[in-house]
Order: structure tokens, then C-alpha cells, then sequence
């Protein structure tokens, strides 16, 4: 167990006068212990206490997950038994207990019913640790976005006319694994042509023609860690109203990556690529925030948008990715990782940001 980030959790959790935490989400399990668990339907909780104690509640069938509670009680329940009434059972009777987030209501309600103390979420304390990397972090961050550039540079040179949005996107499980990595965003974009006019568009059965363009948005996971990136590339040739809406994006992100520094806000990060965007009249094509942090997730806590008003610190990894999206035309995306320096920002990504046809 990594011992250090667990003390740092309780002091937080002193400050915030939370006696006990649940913790279930598997990446917050990984991140305390370096293993991923997949527990299913059954319960798989760490319990952390301000007094010194920390259990696990792991369910017989799960004994391989055993060495990832060294130095730590483990509390073992079967299937025949309430593993929730277990759980209650060190539950402080009037304490103020933290949960997460996303822990299922079915966990929940029946622990709020079986343990009379105050429950709040825990997210004030996890996602604040979480968000701030350590060095070791940033350095596997820096390798898994190695291999996904390395995978979407591949993807680009399959482009056929017989080729499908939908065989293209399959293609990226396979081109991971070929690399190395652990896993993948299964919900990464794959668009040709018109189907870039939206954001998040879902692949299907369009097969791309010259002046397309060709929009790819991927991540890996390699060690525990996941990357994201978007490169938009132009089939055989490229039109002047395109190649201006690149251009218009490109500015937008190298912009507003240029003003990262601990200290700003992620506001402004997100207004100065939005006013550059507004600027050449496809303010009302932006429709997303320019920007989210990563780790461990794919998306997490904080949002880099409009909303937000917290300062950017030293170590926080997140995307810049602006884009304007045209629908029945096409549209464009440039996304980059960045990890916040003392005095600015790293570029994880290495891939050229150019416009380039295919």
C-alpha cells in the first residue's frame, strides 16, 4: 500500500472533521494500493479511520487481492453473509463518515440504515489529493501518451475509401495490445467527413472521400495511467474554408496552452481559446469546455471551463482541446496534454499540430 498518500488522506480528513472514509472506487484503490479490483456487485470497501485504522472488506472468492492490503486489516465476508452489515459494524455510532461519489445507492441507503452517523462525500478530500500528480506520475503519464501517439500516427495510415468509421474505431484494441498498452477509451471518436461536425460523435458506417477530413480522438492506459489526444487530418485534399477552421483551432489551443502557469485560473485558460474562436466568428461552433484533467481516469476532477475559477497548481496534468464543429460540414479538433510546471506548462504530446493531408 502506498502509506504515504493514505496519511495524507487522514490528515485531510482531520482538517475536514471526518472521522471515518468508505473508499470503493477502483481507481482511488489504485491509486492507494497500485492494483485495479473488479469486485462486481459485491462490496470491495476500504475503511480509513482518523484513530489509525485501516480494513479492507474483500469477499472470499476475491483472495488474490490479499497483497494489496499488506499492513492492513482485511475484514473477509462470503456470499452467504450481509457484507454491509459487516461493513456498519466499524462504523462510528454519531461520526461523520465520507463516501464516493459514485459508490452505488444500493451500498448506501442500506449502510445509512445500519450506521447512525453523518454521511458527506468524499470527493472534498480524494479528488484535491488526486488531481495534484506526483513526479512518478507525470513520468507514466509521459509514457502512456508516448504509445498513444504512436497508435493514432498508425491509425491515420489505414485510411481507405472501403475503410468504416465503425472498422476503424475496432482497429484501435487491437493496435493498443500491439503496443503494450493495458487498455483504452473504448469511447474514442473516429469521424470522416460530416460526421466531425459533432463533438462526440459515435462511429458508424461512413466511409471517407477526398476533402474529408479525418478526425481521431484516443487515449491508452499503460500502467495505470491514461493519456487522450486528438489530431484532425485532411483526406487527399483540403478545402480554403477547412483549412482557415484548422488554422482558427490550432491558434485557439497554442494560445491558450501558451498562458498555462500556476497561478491562472482555468476560466481564462478556457476564455482565451474561446475568445480567439468567437474572434473569427465560430464562437457559437465551440460547444464544449476547452479542457479536462487526466490521470488515473480518463476525465478527472477538475474541469478546465468556463465555470471554474480554481487556480492552476504545479503538477496538475489536463487536456487543451478546442474545436469548432460545423454540423452537415465537418469540423476540427487539436487536443494536448499538458503537466503544469513551476513556471508554465509541459507538453506531454509530440505529435506536429500542422495541418496535414493524407
Amino acid at each position: 500500500m502506498r502509506t504515504d498518500r493514505i496519511e495524507k488522506i487522514i490528515n485531510s480528513m482531520r482538517q475536514h472533521n471526518m472521522d471515518q472514509m468508505v473508499i470503493s472506487d477502483p481507481s482511488t484503490i489504485f491509486y492507494l494500493t497500485g492494483k485495479f479490483v473488479a469486485s462486481g456487485a459485491r462490496l470491495f470497501a476500504l475503511c480509513l479511520d482518523t484513530q489509525g485504522a485501516c480494513t479492507f472488506f474483500i469477499n472470499s472468492l476475491q483472495t488474490d487481492y490479499a497483497p494489496l492490503a499488506e499492513g492492513a486489516e482485511i475484514v473477509w465476508y462470503t456470499d452467504s453473509d450481509d457484507s454491509i452489515q459487516i461493513l456498519a459494524k466499524k462504523i462510528r455510532t454519531g461520526g461523520t463518515v465520507g463516501i464516493d461519489k459514485n459508490w452505488p445507492s444500493s451500498f448506501l441507503l442500506r449502510l445509512m440504515a445500519a450506521a447512525d452517523a453523518k454521511y458527506v462525500l468524499n470527493s472534498g478530500i480524494i479528488d484535491y489529493i488526486r488531481m495534484v500528480k506526483d513526479d512518478g506520475e507525470i513520468q507514466l503519464m509521459r509514457e502512456t501518451q508516448a504509445v498513444n501517439e504512436k497508435v493514432i500516427s498508425e491509425m491515420f495510415q489505414y485510411v481507405s475509401p472501403e475503410l468504416t468509421e465503425q472498422k476503424h474505431h475496432r482497429m484501435l484494441h487491437e493496435m493498443y495490445c500491439a503496443h503494450g498498452a493495458d487498455g483504452y477509451n473504448i469511447i474514442g471518436v473516429v469521424a470522416y467527413g460530416k460526421s466531425c461536425g459533432y463533438a462526440h460523435h459515435k462511429p458508424d458506417g461512413t466511409t471517407p472521400a477526398a476533402g474529408d477530413c479525418i478526425m481521431i480522438d484516443a487515449g491508452a492506459r499503460l500502467n495505470g495511467y491514461r493519456s487522450d489526444m486528438t489530431r484532425t487530418v485532411f483526406y487527399k485534399s483540403v478545402s480554403d474554408e477547412m483549412r482557415n477552421i484548422y488554422e482558427v483551432v490550432k491558434e485557439a489551443q497554442l494560445t491558450a496552452m501558451d498562458a498555462i502557469k500556476p497561478g491562472m485560473r482555468f476560466c481564462d485558460i478556457d476564455k482565451i481559446g474561446r475568445d480567439i474562436i468567437t474572434k473569427y466568428g465560430y464562437g457559437e461552433y465551440f460547444t464544449h469546455r476547452i479542457g479536462h484533467n487526466i490521470g488515473i481516469d480518463g476525465h478527472e476532477f477538475p474541469d478546465v471551463g468556463g465555470a471554474n475559477t480554481m487556480e492552476v497548481l504545479p503538477n496538475m496534468t489536463f487536456s487543451v482541446e478546442p474545436g469548432i464543429y460545423i454540423p452537415n460540414l465537418g469540423g476540427v479538433r487539436i487536443e494536448d496534454l499538458v503537466a503544469v510546471t513551476e513556471n508554465g506548462y509541459e507538453c506531454l504530446n509530440k505529435m506536429s499540430k500542422d495541418l496535414r493531408i493524407i
